[in-house]
């Protein structure tokens, strides 16, 4: 008979896995989408621990109350297992509180993420490679297969990639060659990561969601900094947003489609050889954000609904422009809205006679 893990085995090689990289979502709690487990039977191979990553440096409180007993502190990067949630006043968009192991903390500087164990090596990833959603709370990209090359990125738990290659360091380490789509019309850009650390994203959760139902609409209400998807009358999902600043950075308003789908988009105007004068940003304007997921572009701008991984702090406007969701819920919304593409697409294509319309008001 095979040997199977216990639910306690399991759970403490999970988060002994993500300890060890940070020292030691369950989806977001604002979105209208089902809970599932936080954890799965232990002979899934989908287990994983509902994890949050300190985006900024915390403290956890013995209550639900900044007034409360001061327990815990993190550095940002390091991570804390997700117990539970609850609704406390802290400010007047956001009331959500994580109960931790370490205590409470407010949410809109923790990103929940689902952690799974150290994930095997795919040696043969075929012609096309496949799509790899980090599973630990962040991995180093570095510019060659190894630990002694050069560092490049911190790419973060719940963030995408497309695997174009895989091979094996002098240790015996399994490394995969992930494509870079920054800067652009550069063909060859790319990283490295530790295979351990990328989830084989299935097929099945980027599955269509009701592909064949008609009359599919999305309102996003910019005053109530929220998205409800509608077929006809009814509403099957809503969450909340973060909709652009306002100014040069407001969120347009007006009547849109889906224009263009992509499970990961590397977002940066980091200044490049040839990059036009005019778009050249001011040094404090710089941003550079490689594997943003599910993103369901409406504007020739670049405007978009995408997952954020930088804050989870929605329902007030904070971006440049795009809106933002949690990571979950823009998977949600990238898999039912049409077009419908494959799940070797680096990006989908669509006009008004195909793309899900988007009402922004």
């Amino acid at each position: 008979m095979p040997y199977r893990l216990t639910r306690r085995q399991l759970l403490k090689l999970i988060v002994g896995a993500a300890a060890a990289a940070t020292l030691a979502p369950a989806w977001h709690a604002r979105a209208a989408y089902p809970t599932t487990q936080m954890l799965p039977a232990a002979d899934d191979p989908n287990t994983y621990v509902l994890m949050g990553r300190a985006i900024h440096p915390l403290t956890f409180y013995e209550k639900p109350d900044i007034t409360s007993k001061k327990l815990h502190t993190l550095a940002r990067d390091q991570a804390c297992r997700i117990l539970g949630e609850v609704r406390a006043p802290f400010s007047r968009h956001n009331n959500l509180w994580y109960e931790t192991d370490l205590g409470y903390v407010h949410s809109a500087w923790v990103l929940p993420m689902r952690i799974y164990p150290p994930q095997p090596f795919i040696a043969d990833i075929g012609a096309w490679g496949f799509w790899g959603e980090i599973s630990q709370v962040y991995t180093e990209a570095r510019v060659a297969p190894g630990v002694q090359a050069a560092k490049k990125y911190r790419f973060y738990g719940g963030t995408m990639f497309h695997v174009i290659g895989a091979t094996t360091d002098a240790e015996g380490n399994g490394w995969y060659k992930v494509a870079d789509d920054y800067p652009p019309k550069v063909v060859g850009n790319h990283q490295w990561v530790l295979a351990r650390d990328v989830r084989r994203f299935p097929r099945a959760e980027m599955a269509p969601i009701h592909p064949f139902v008609g009359n599919k609409r999305i309102e996003i209400n910019l005053t109530e900094q929220s998205l409800t998807c509608y077929e006809g009358e009814a509403v099957v999902f809503r969450t909340l947003v973060a909709s652009g600043l306002g100014g040069e950075l407001a969120t347009p308003t007006g009547d849109y489609c889906v224009l263009l789908k992509q499970p990961s988009r590397h977002m940066s105007n980091v200044p490049y050889e040839g990059m036009k004068e005019e778009d050249r940003p001011a040094p404090g304007d710089i941003f550079d954000l490689p594997g943003v997921p599910w993103n369901t572009f409406f504007d020739l701008s670049g405007t978009a609904i995408h997952g954020a991984y930088w804050h989870n702090d929605f329902g007030v406007r904070r971006s440049h422009g795009c809106v933002n969701v949690s990571c979950e819920a823009a998977r949600w919304i990238y898999r039912w809205v049409h077009p419908i593409g494959g799940y070797e697409d680096e990006f989908i294509r669509s006009d008004r006679r195909v793309g899900t319309p988007i009402i922004i008001f």
